[in-house]
């Protein structure tokens, strides 16, 4: 009996450390762990329901390397492969979903009727503000989802001015997380503009 366990430990032993080639040839990559060959047959992974990038849920705990297919529509989180950096799940872009690495800012007012100094202005809040829906003046088409995908986090993003009317504004600057600080030393006209951009990190 003892040498049966033996035999057996030995074997577990070996096949611990061993590579693994399913399908095809029986020749394995010496560069993988694990290889997967077929010409009629995918790979299907775990398909699960996320609820933010931020939330690890369902699993308990965010895992670097941890690789998912996407199931729902919540938050800011999409149909789609998503992998976990060890903080927070990413989006694998594909060429299906139109998401690029940067977007413009949805349309704003500023105020410059008078002029001032040291305004602000928070980007961030203004974009998930929209995206999210919770202004009442929207409209949407039948069956659209609850809000537009956004991403959870103001420093997820980089934001820049491309242009401005130096007649109006001046002092520009933005912080990390958004909040722009500006001075308005005159009434916007016909042909004021001010263009913001957001670039994914």
């Amino acid at each position: 009996m003892k040498k049966i366990y033996l035999i057996v430990l030995s074997l577990f032993a070996t096949a611990s450390f061993a590579q693994v080639k399913v399908g095809g040839t029986p020749t394995v990559n010496p560069n993988a762990m694990l290889e997967v060959e077929a010409a009629n047959k995918g790979m299907l992974l775990p398909r699960l329901a996320l609820e933010e990038t931020t939330d690890a849920a369902p699993l308990s705990a965010h895992v670097a390397g941890m690789t998912v297919y996407n199931t729902a529509t919540a938050n800011d989180v999409v149909p789609g492969f998503y992998y976990n950096d060890g903080t927070k799940w990413q989006q694998m872009v594909t060429t299906d979903y139109k998401a690029v690495k940067f977007f413009y800012m949805p349309s704003i007012t500023f105020n410059t009727s008078v002029d001032a100094t040291a305004q602000t202005k928070d980007l961030y809040a203004e974009y998930k503000a929209q995206f999210a829906l919770t202004n009442p003046n929207h409209v949407v088409s039948p069956g659209a989802p609850a809000s537009v995908p956004y991403f959870a986090n103001p420093t997820d993003l980089y934001y820049m001015i491309t242009d401005y009317d130096p007649n109006v504004f001046s002092n520009i600057s933005i912080d990390a997380n958004g909040v722009m600080t500006y001075d308005v030393t005159a009434a916007a006209t016909d042909c004021t503009l001010i263009n913001i951009v957001f670039v994914v990190k």
